[in-house]
């Protein structure tokens, strides 16, 4: 599985951004907590179906 992860650190001092997926998904978080729900939340590639670079 590959993730971007676009993070900046709010006036506020908060880390937010956006999580990509490889599939085109993008979630936007605001807080180190949100993030963390964002990446429990992820499906596991299923064994075999990795998509590695060549």
């Amino acid at each position: 599985m590959h993730l971007t992860v676009d993070l900046l650190r709010a006036p506020d001092g908060r880390l937010e951004g956006t999580v990509s997926t490889e599939t085109g998904g993008e979630q936007a978080f605001s807080g180190t907590l949100d993030l963390l729900r964002i990446l429990e939340d992820l499906q596991p590639v299923p064994p075999g179906d990795e998509r590695r670079p060549g």
